[in-house]
């Protein structure tokens, strides 16, 4: 009953405290606003959201840089590098970092030794991880580039292990790994740029996120320790214990994630060969950084959700649907404009030898939706400790994911590994949509139709542009006011 009545009340003080809500269109503005203004949450967004930005905008430079610099063939080696690289992921107990989130949003005096329990464990699964990954490398690869690739690129699994960005997005406080995270894709930029200028520096460029990941985490730790004054007192055996076992179905959740997610790349490496990856691994990339905004939102959303769903459920299942809300708007935007200017998009970032990615970057655009979908209805769930229910919704994913690229890619090359990748996440968000319901209360189909009618206005207005022979950096921004008015009924709906 206590966190029902929590929940009434802060609903209550939250309407009783708002003024009228204004007619006009630019006092809706002001006073969306002076009415967030002093929320540390929404401080939280918008710095991690201009980060994100700019961390996005520096890694389209990137992407556009290296894959004409190393070419089809040599941008695929790196990305079957990464591919390989991230199975070895698997083994560092993935949901340890997701469950300690949690856990430090819900009781934020337990940081310190949350960090300890995670770092320790996570440092040595890394290296165990790490060895294997070298003797699988030594004897299952008969190229000599393709062993040393994967030995770069499996540094990264330290980078994992030892992270400390978690600890402080799990204290709210996101904006300073938002800093820190912009400054990296600064240095990774500038060092790209100094060290790698031909094919033969796919290796340096294996390097580069390493390092940089290394120096971004020891500055971290030292912000952390020393500026926040967070203690790191030793765990008994059995606190670290019942830690790996409540992050398990986290744990088996990531782990599963991560092979669905890479499996069509080492798929088409298989069946087509490197160059066939490099053009098909392009688009994947794009499709990989528009997920990255369900991620920001994760960041700043479910340490909240988390700590609301535990002290006041009513307003967390309230929170919730706003949560799912926002992901659409989001998704609907981002997959109009790889349907409508899939063509600019990939000769701005790729060139024109990636051409062949066109027909792939319009395939995924509606994987974009469903992505988007699936992460706003699962962190949700997570939020309410529905950790087992995450099991089952990727396990579907996953034999889409393997099952369908065995099957499609032989058959239709990698047009078929495209359409399985759209597959992947639609298949999840089914599943996950009873699990939700019984959770939130709502399958929010309301919160679609305006952000998709918006979405078809910019693919409308995308095609009218390039029928009329405008350029694409008017183009664009053209587009986008066409879903504006869908936006503001969406902000409206917020307000409410």
């Amino acid at each position: 009953m206590m966190p029902e009545n929590s929940s009434s009340k802060a609903l209550s003080v939250e309407r009783e405290d708002s003024p009228l809500e204004p007619q006009s269109l630019w006092a809706q503005l002001r006073f969306f606003a002076k009415r967030w203004a002093g929320s540390s949450f929404f401080l939280n967004l918008f710095s991690v959201s201009g980060g994100a930005v700019l961390q996005r905008l520096m890694g389209l430079v990137a992407f556009s840089y290296t894959a004409r610099v190393l070419g089809p063939e040599k941008y695929g080696l790196l990305g079957f590098g990464i591919s390989v690289a991230a199975y070895a992921a698997i083994f560092l107990s993935p949901g340890l970092l997701i469950w300690g989130t949690r856990e430090i949003a819900r009781q934020r005096s337990t940081a310190g030794k949350i960090l300890v329990i995670v770092n320790a464990a996570q440092l040595l699964l890394a290296s165990v991880a790490y060895g294997a990954l070298v003797i699988f490398a030594r004897f299952f690869f008969s190229q000599p580039s393709e062993r040393l690739i994967v030995i770069l690129c499996g540094l990264a699994l330290f980078n994992t292990a030892l992270s400390v960005d978690w600890v402080v997005n799990g204290l709210e406080l996101m904006r300073i790994p938002a800093i820190l995270g912009t400054c990296g894709a600064g240095l990774n930029l500038i060092a790209l740029f100094l060290l790698v200028h031909s094919p033969r520096d796919v290796y340096i460029y294996a390097l580069i996120p390493a390092v940089n990941g290394l120096l971004l985490t020891a500055v971290l730790y030292f912000i952390i320790i020393q500026r926040l004054k967070v203690h790191l007192p030793w765990p008994s055996w059995q606190e670290s214990r019942q830690a790996l076992l409540s992050s398990l179905p986290l744990g088996g959740m990531v782990a599963l994630t991560v092979v669905l997610h890479y499996a069509n790349n080492l798929i088409v490496q298989a069946y087509l060969g490197l160059t066939a990856l490099g053009v098909f691994w392009s688009a994947f990339r794009l499709l990989e950084l528009a997920s990255q905004v369900p991620t920001l939102l994760s960041t700043v959303f479910l340490p909240r959700l988390a700590r609301v769903a535990t002290s006041a459920p009513d307003l967390g299942r309230r929170e919730a649907l706003l949560f799912a809300r926002v992901h659409m708007v989001s998704g609907f935007f981002l997959a109009a404009f790889f349907l409508g200017e899939s063509p600019a998009i990939i000769r701005l970032i790729f060139g024109a030898k990636y051409l062949g990615a066109v027909p792939l970057l319009r395939i995924m655009s509606i994987g974009v939706i469903f992505n988007y979908a699936i992460c706003g209805y699962t962190n949700c769930l997570i939020s309410f400790g529905k950790d087992w229910v995450m099991l089952r919704v990727v396990g579907v994913a996953l034999i889409v994911s393997v099952g369908g690229g065995l099957l499609v890619v032989p058959r239709a090359g990698i047009m078929g590994a495209a359409l399985v990748v759209s597959a992947i996440d639609l298949a999840g968000w089914l599943v996950s949509l009873p699990y939700y319901r019984q959770v939130v209360g709502s399958f929010q189909f309301a919160a679609w139709w305006r952000p998709a009618l918006g979405a078809g206005c910019v693919v409308a207005s995308c095609f009218l542009l390039q029928a009329l022979g405008l350029a694409v950096w008017v183009r664009i921004p053209l587009s986008a006011l066409a879903y504006f008015p869908f936006v503001y009924g969406e902000m409206r709906r917020f307000m409410a």
